[in-house]
């Protein structure tokens, strides 16, 4: 048909032009979506077409890729990529973004719980970021646009994420995205495939409620039910505070002035690579008043020997990245035989370290009662290749072997699991994830870096007492416009995931960090239904004692209310988003409100930085009531 070739239905008209752009039209509300045009060094041959099935030879830099583009009986648009399982290449970007219509849309960005990220933006980090990585990538394997009103947009679900990345990037001045399909073991090896899904109405919670569709039937996501019948303690912590304690706050004397204040379910967390350690009773005394326990770990990192004699404590007997003349046999290796290192340590292979974490977890728990392990980065730190000839892993083999860790400390240790970030894979095999709350790309290489200045986070310098978990800062600019803004943020992963798995804020940004928005983190946990985060020394306790009672006592009781409910639905109730509703399979609502003056609700009336059906408000930290 003028030298195009179409395939549609009631609801979709794809037409693939001679030149291999694609544009597709929504018959129900006649809106194009616009492919850009194929990369330099691309093209597009052989196109053939049998029903609703185009395939063509795609031709990316002199090697060939075979392409299917297939619209489904239900209206959703599959590219599948396949090519010579030993065909070598760097990376392939196919298929092409499609261009914003305006400015007046968003991109769906599936970064921690979730942002509607203007397409005019121009702060926004752009470029490849490779799936699950918390300092770039998104957790989950989908990303989205969607217009103003909220409505008409698409989404697209990479099928095959484990050497898949995402380019976020701008096309005349707005923001489009498009996959990247990366070698495994410098191989095409398989096909890959992504799933478009293109919308007239429903907007973000339709693409969401899509997204779990996919997700839980794929990776067979268990509720927080069916993981509480395997782990009765996980109750415990379910609608509480999960706490980091140091130095002088590891003493069950502040559990129990906690107890005494109101603070009525916890669960309490600490890190062995800062001492003064518990005393060896501490789960035990903390089960007594009925808080749950456990215990911060690390099996990802592992530091030279050089590096390990000059951080050695000889009180830190469980200090996580010492592996004694171990480093040679259990890193990961790049193909090129180097190691893969951050500031933190060199990391470890997943499938080698399995024998040395059996033995520390049972020496651990020979000391301490943990009923659960937050196993740092395994849900964060993205998948990784290995290419030592003892224990070889792809990043779908990376995976595996995180996911066996984890269930031998469940299976074999009886203790559950939670992690950092909130990766798809870690879901049905972890019961909370720390972090999520938090919006790592704009909070990552922030001002919260700039030491010497008010938004200073902190530092890990004083080994009891890290100021990063035990002082305060500012939010700045950045963080305000971004990370607490209610404008932007959605509850996207919550939509996916809320009866599933407990999320929080990251540790180094707790509730209390910004104590002058303290406010507006708590109501962004009843809004959402996550639990708060708290890190604490003895003095910040006693310091914020008021507040963090008065925190506990509006979060709480709701939180406990809804925690094993799906989150069904989340909107913007008045124009300017300061008011925001969230419902749950429960039928229980909750409306907060943001602004600094009172909103009408359904004939009752929302008090400033207030929410209902929560009875009073959600106050600010200022000093009026800490």
């Amino acid at each position: 048909m003028n030298g195009k070739w179409t395939v549609a239905d009631a609801n979709l008209t794809v037409c693939l032009n001679p030149d291999g752009c694609i544009h597709v039209t929504d018959q129900r509300i006649r809106k194009v979506w616009k492919q850009l045009p194929l990369k330099a060094g691309c093209e597009m041959k052989e196109v053939k077409q049998k029903g609703k099935v185009l395939a063509f030879i795609l031709i990316s830099h002199d090697k060939e890729f075979a392409v299917e583009l297939e619209l489904t009986n239900n209206s959703e648009l599959i590219f599948t990529i396949g090519a010579d399982p030993d065909t070598a290449f760097d990376s392939i970007e196919y298929p092409q973004a499609f261009s914003m219509p305006n400015q007046k849309h968003c991109i769906v960005q599936t970064d921690g719980q979730g942002i509607l990220l203007p397409a005019e933006d121009t702060c926004y980090p752009t470029g490849v970021n490779m799936l699950y990585f918390c300092g770039g990538g998104p957790a989950m394997s989908w990303i989205g646009v969607v217009d103003e009103q909220i409505e008409s947009g698409y989404m697209a679900i990479i099928e095959t994420p484990f050497d898949a990345a995402m380019d976020l990037n701008r096309d005349s001045g707005l923001l489009t995205f498009a996959p990247v399909w990366v070698p495994s073991m410098g191989k095409f090896s398989y096909e890959r495939r992504i799933r478009y899904v293109f919308y007239d109405q429903g907007g973000y919670v339709s693409q969401c409620k899509r997204y779990r569709d996919y997700i839980w039937e794929k990776n067979h996501v268990k509720t927080l039910k069916e993981k509480a019948e395997q782990f009765p303690e996980l109750h415990k912590m379910l609608g509480a505070p999960h706490i980091y304690v140091w130095d002088d706050a590891r003493r069950i004397e502040v559990a129990r002035d906690m107890k005494e204040s109101g603070i009525e379910k916890a669960m309490f967390l600490w890190d062995a690579n800062h001492y003064p350690y518990p005393n060896k009773d501490f789960d035990h005394e903390l089960k007594e008043l009925g808080y749950a326990t456990g215990a911060y770990d690390l099996f990802t990192d592992i530091l030279t020997e050089e590096e390990a004699e000059r951080q050695a404590h000889p009180e830190l007997t469980f200090k996580p990245n010492v592996y004694p003349g171990l480093f040679q046999e259990i890193t990961s290796k790049k193909a090129d035989g180097t190691t893969y290192s951050n500031q933190y340590g060199t990391y470890v292979c997943p499938e080698a370290v399995r024998s040395e974490m059996v033995k520390r977890v049972s020496r651990k728990l020979t000391d301490y009662a943990h009923e659960t392990f937050f196993l740092d980065v395994y849900a964060a730190n993205g998948l990784y290749e290995c290419y030592d000839s003892g224990h070889p892993l792809t990043r779908t083999q990376y995976e595996a072997a995180i996911r066996t860790n984890c269930e031998l400390l469940q299976n074999n240790f009886k203790t559950y699991t939670g992690s950092e970030f909130g990766a798809d894979y870690a879901v049905p095999y972890n019961a909370y994830f720390h972090g999520m709350m938090t919006l790592q790309r704009k909070w990552f290489d922030s001002e919260k870096d700039q030491e010497g200045t008010i938004y200073y986070c902190g530092d890990w310098n004083n080994n009891p007492r890290p100021a990063v978990m035990t002082g305060t800062y500012t939010a700045s600019d950045t963080y305000l416009d971004y990370c607490i803004n209610e404008y932007i943020r959605v509850p996207l992963y919550e939509l996916v995931y809320h009866d599933s798995v407990v999320t929080s804020w990251r540790w180094e940004d707790g509730n209390a960090s910004c104590p002058e928005i303290w406010w507006k983190k708590d109501l962004f946990n009843v809004l959402y239904g996550t639990v708060p985060l708290w890190t604490m020394d003895k003095s910040r306790w006693e310091a914020f004692r008021n507040t963090f009672v008065s925190s506990y006592q509006n979060l709480c009781p709701w939180l406990e209310q809804i925690c094993y409910d799906e989150m069904v639905s989340h909107r913007f109730v008045s124009e300017n988003r300061k008011v925001q509703e969230t419902v749950f399979s429960s039928g229980r609502r909750v409306v907060v409100n943001f602004d600094g003056m009172p909103h009408e609700f359904e004939g009752q009336i929302i008090p400033p930085r207030g929410c209902l059906p929560l009875s009073g408000s959600i106050s600010g930290t200022d000093g009026s009531r800490a």
